[in-house]
């Protein structure tokens, strides 16, 4: 009988081992998959929102070169209509390619962010006006715009309007790169002042001068022509006046560039309801007149298209 019983023992005994090796693979899977799972809950909480972040940042870094070659080769437009006047017949052409959107990561966060480009949607416009020599010119300047949709990263919005590159963000905004807008002192003790506006031509043959994407897009400008506005040897003072959305950027430009030709003898009013800007230079309380006051505007046309 004893020996019946150590028999049957002895049988159940390996069923047993491999209901419990059976039963350890399946808590040690458990735990892994737990491990794997916070391990990711990890990574897609506290890392990637950062990741994104600096990935949105390094696109709007990318816009911001675009933008600044926006400028850069409306200048070089400029200064290759106005070396030649006498050919306002011809035209000049360049592309400049668009990242509309980024922030993306392979694999772990494929999505991406957006933008909108837009020509001449915002309105900007510039006057000048000498009282004494009869100049009373108003420039349409027009814009090239272009708001981010970022998921993770600040908004930013780029704004090239009559020769300027405005960055803002929030309630913000700061003059980047600056316009052709110059004043000088004379040895007689008088003052030079320069002033050349870029106007964006309304007359477009674009179907749309708005696109809103995530992949790339490019715009071609084309110079229409340089025309000088006024020239004259005889002016007391002059009035310059930009209606603008950014009256604060264009109004800390001018502040700066008078200190930086040491230059005090200029009244500057900033109208916020109206977003107007005034600048009358010399102030007349100076008693002191120009030597010379020289105006003139490149006019572009720019149209968007999709691909880069």
């Amino acid at each position: 009988m004893t020996e019946k019983i150590s028999k049957n023992s002895q049988e159940r005994k390996p069923f047993s081992l491999r209901s419990e090796s059976a039963s350890s693979t399946v808590v040690g899977a458990v735990l892994l998959l737990a491990i794997i799972v916070s391990i990711f809950s990890v990574v897609r909480l506290g890392y990637i929102p950062e990741w994104k972040n600096d990935a949105e940042y390094s696109h709007m870094n990318d816009v911001w070169k675009d933008m600044s070659d926006l400028k850069s080769k409306i200048d070089l437009i400029t200064i290759a209509l106005a070396s030649n006047p006498d050919s306002q017949d011809v035209e000049i052409t360049m592309n400049v390619p668009f990242h509309m959107g980024g922030g993306d990561l392979p694999i772990i966060g494929t999505i991406k962010s957006s933008g909108t480009l837009s020509v001449n949607r915002d309105e900007c416009e510039i006057s000048i006006t000498d009282p004494s020599g009869g100049l009373e010119e108003t420039i349409t300047c027009g814009a090239v715009s272009y708001s981010s949709q970022n998921r993770y990263y600040v908004d930013q919005d780029f704004r090239y309007e009559g020769g300027a590159l405005i960055l803002s963000q929030g309630e913000r905004s700061s003059m980047m790169l600056y316009p052709s807008i110059r004043f000088s002192r004379t040895p007689a003790n008088q003052y030079n002042a320069s002033i050349h506006i870029v106007e964006i031509d309304k007359k477009t043959s674009s179907p749309t001068d708005v696109i809103s994407s995530n992949t790339g897009c490019s715009l071609r400008l084309t110079g229409k022509k340089f025309e000088t506005l006024y020239d004259s040897n005889n002016t007391n003072y002059f009035i310059l006046t930009v209606n603008t959305d950014h009256p604060e950027a264009w109004e800390l430009y001018l502040k700066e560039t008078m200190k930086d030709s040491k230059i005090s003898d200029y009244d500057l009013t900033l109208l916020p309801p109206n977003n107007i800007v005034s600048l009358t230079f010399p102030s007349e309380s100076s008693g002191i007149d120009l030597d010379r006051l020289y105006v003139s505007k490149t006019v572009v046309k720019v149209e968007p298209g999709i691909g880069l």
